[in-house]
């Protein structure tokens, strides 16, 4: 029996394995995988045969690999049980004929900001598909989520100290990047004025679940053109529309109550319950998740 740091390690490796299928990298072979991992043809192979097995990795007749459509089963599965999607998707709808811009929302998993739903906007403007993976620093979307985490977590995705570059506006240093997120937390948005690509501009603000907790972000993204004029009236509107979405899934800003609200699921469907700390017991909320 392999020890369970092996075992863990085994896991991270699989983890690190599916993350080099993008959007811009759909396929992959045994040899270019093993030169991004640094390990040896052999064990990546295996790695490979196995999640082809499985279900997750699908092998194509040139001898590559693509994602599998079990993940689109286990991509139904979380999308399903995650009730508050609805509700952010109907506020983006109205914020995107509000203002003519793309709205996205995103989540933060495993130090990444992933891309979970958009809204197209009237004027024409390259944005992140559903899935894409945004890097955390140089993202509106990102920063804002990163701003509610705590310290240690940050500085746990950013061990080196160092980011990547994307354009040169980009923040490259942690401690550049933490008085950024501070200021982000203050003023209740982040900005991302050309940090990921040149010529774009976006701004984020959070989405609060019933406990207080920052579960998502949504944002607006313009050409770079555009948002020095717009920029006032887009925050406005972005703020509203998070907000509301924050309120619709059970958040009360700055409630006083001792009574502490969360989701749970019962069977498999989200009910809103409430735990009350002055009678120490537990009491289901007539508030069913619909999806």
């Amino acid at each position: 029996m392999p020890s369970t740091s092996r075992t863990v390690q085994s896991v991270e490796n699989i983890g690190r394995l599916l993350e080099l299928f993008t959007v811009e990298t759909p396929e992959i072979g045994v040899t270019e995988a093993a030169q991004h991992l640094e390990m040896s043809k052999s064990s990546v192979h295996a790695l490979l045969t196995a999640l082809t097995h499985i279900g997750l990795l699908h092998r194509v007749v040139t001898g590559r690999y693509r994602l599998g459509f079990q993940v689109l089963a286990l991509n139904s599965v979380l999308m399903s049980h995650t009730p508050w999607r609805r509700i952010a998707r109907e506020e983006m709808t109205h914020l995107a004929d509000a203002v003519g811009e793309p709205v996205h929302l995103a989540v933060l998993d495993g130090g990444q900001a992933i891309c979970i739903d958009k809204v197209e906007g009237n004027a024409p403007l390259a944005n992140t598909p559903i899935g894409g993976i945004l890097p955390p620093h140089a993202t509106a979307l990102g920063k804002i989520i990163l701003a509610h985490q705590t310290a240690d977590e940050i500085a746990r995705w950013y061990q080196s100290g160092t980011l990547r570059m994307y354009t040169p506006n980009t923040i490259v240093s942690l401690d550049e990047l933490l008085s950024d997120l501070a200021h982000s937390r203050e003023r209740g948005y982040a900005l991302a004025v050309e940090e990921r690509a040149t010529g774009i501009c976006s701004i984020a603000a959070p989405i609060f679940d019933p406990n207080g907790e920052v579960i998502a972000a949504m944002s607006i993204s313009t050409s770079a053109k555009r948002f020095a004029a717009r920029k006032p009236g887009l925050v406005t509107h972005l703020r509203e529309a998070t907000a509301t979405t924050s309120r619709r899934i059970g958040y009360v800003e700055n409630s006083g109550s001792e009574d502490g609200l969360y989701w749970h699921s019962i069977r498999g469907r989200a009910m809103l319950r409430r735990r009350s700390v002055r009678r120490g017991s537990e009491a289901v909320l007539g508030i069913e998740a619909s999806r």
